[in-house]
């Protein structure tokens, strides 16, 4: 988590990719704030005002607001001994001097408990800023990987030494890095071996928090949640799940009741709502799925809830592809997919959304009689290609280069048209899933087998 620095506990972690664009910055801002109100009395909020800061000096060139969150968790009363807050502190003060270094802070002392305890929380900060990452898009295996390594040598050092909460924060973060290792591994046969590891820690981390009496009703849902996914997951991509409790086996054929049982918790959570809705939708109660995501949408506890927006706009858009004619009562999904993705767009960026946007512009062309029209919503189609495309990892996505592909045969572009499908396939390939490109590259060299005088 630190800005800079070398030595052990202290490689950076958070944005070190480059600077990211205002929109994104603003919305890891956002969620940042909201969060540590959530977490204010937790030692998680140490965790959230060292991204604060690293966030205020990488993105605003902010000196001062960065030293501010940095001193603000060293103060009396907070954690005057957190070793990120001090080798942030140490990196801007240093590069605030024209480069001229202070003195580094000491080592801890690992010795005694105290010492312990600090590099225990070192590390699971760290695993803190490379998992709460809120676009999942950019989470990588390696970036899971270390950080399970980095929560599990916190539980190993001192988790005897720290009270529950903060023990189970470390335990939900492990959780959270092997769901992540298991969304990376359980679709092609040759890494189901490590899924199957994956899934294994995470259904133990998660079941850990969800059956202690004494955890927090936010976290404990949230599990509960995990597990219902993880399930669900499972079974999709026949992940074999070792050996449950008996009360949690019940869940194994019926992971919806996970989430149900999270919704007894934590009626009002958005995050329940927004799952309970994806399961509905997945069992084909659209309409109860669409109600699900409204009333996430409406409570007053999340300022923007990204996630049942775009996954509002994502159902919508599914429904509408799959009606036989594009009626008045069929377009108004389209409709609602539209307003959706272009509500949280210019405040989320999202390559999967800006994507789901360039279908809808595509589905739009493709039933409008208007030349001109058709090829206004064909160019906007392309466009949100374009940014779906310069999003973290954005051409990494079949999505993109299917719909690119289909924008530009309708534009008699059919050169490209077939290298965007190619590039589709490698990224089908990749995933261990073969969607539409493959077909779509057969047809379109089929059809247009005579050249493309038309490409230029």
């Amino acid at each position: 988590m630190a800005v800079n620095g070398s030595g052990q506990g202290r490689e950076t972690c958070f944005l070190t990719y480059g600077r990211l664009t205002d929109i994104t910055a603003d919305f890891k801002r956002g969620h940042l704030f909201a969060y540590l109100e959530e977490k204010k009395n937790k030692a998680e909020r140490h965790a959230i005002r060292n991204l604060l800061g690293v966030l205020a000096y990488r993105q605003q060139n902010d000196h001062q607001g960065a030293l501010d969150y940095f001193n603000h968790i060293l103060s009396p009363g907070e954690d005057p001994d957190n070793l990120n807050a001090m080798a942030n502190r140490h990196f801007v003060m240093s590069a605030s001097r024209g480069g001229i270094p202070t003195a580094a802070p000491d080592e801890p002392d690992l010795s005694t408990e105290e010492g312990k305890s600090a590099q225990a929380r070192r590390y699971a900060e760290q695993a803190f800023a490379l998992i709460d990452e809120k676009n999942n898009d950019a989470i990588d295996y390696g970036r899971s990987t270390r950080a399970l390594e980095l929560c599990n040598q916190a539980m190993k050092l001192a988790g005897h030494l720290v009270d529950l909460d903060e023990r189970n924060d470390w335990k939900y973060l492990a959780g959270e890095a092997s769901y992540e290792m298991l969304k990376k591994t359980m679709k092609t046969s040759e890494t189901h071996d490590q899924a199957y590891q994956a899934l294994d820690d995470a259904v133990r981390s998660f079941w850990t928090i969800a059956e202690h009496p004494s955890t927090d009703v936010n976290m404990k849902s949230s599990a509960w949640v995990r597990i219902g996914v993880i399930f669900h997951l499972a079974s999709k991509w026949n992940v074999q799940i070792g050996d449950v409790s008996e009360s949690l086996a019940e869940c194994i054929d019926d992971p919806e009741r996970c989430v149900r049982k999270a919704r007894d918790i934590a009626p009002d959570s958005p995050q329940v709502l927004n799952y309970l809705a994806l399961f509905r939708s997945q069992a084909g109660d659209v309409e109860e799925a669409l109600m699900l995501y409204g009333e996430s949408i409406l409570l007053p506890s999340t300022k923007e809830n990204f996630f049942a927006y775009s996954s509002r706009a994502e159902l919508c858009l599914e429904q509408y592809k799959r009606a036989v004619s594009a009626n008045a009562a069929i377009r108004r999904y389209l409709a609602q997919a539209k307003d959706d993705l272009e509500h949280i767009l210019p405040k989320h960026e999202s390559q999967l959304d800006y994507a789901r946007l360039a279908d809808v512009y595509l589905q739009m062309a493709k039933i409008t009689v208007d030349s001109v029209t058709r090829r206004d919503f064909l160019i906007k189609a392309l466009h949100n290609c374009f940014m779906s495309e310069n999003c973290q990892r954005g051409n990494e996505q079949d999505q993109l280069h299917n719909v690119r592909g289909r924008c530009l045969c309708l534009l008699g572009q059919h050169r490209r048209a077939r290298e965007s499908f190619r590039r589709g396939i490698e990224c089908e390939r990749k995933s261990g899933w073969w969607g539409e490109c493959r077909k779509l590259l057969a047809d379109c060299e089929d059809q247009h087998r005579q050249g493309d005088e038309d490409d230029g």
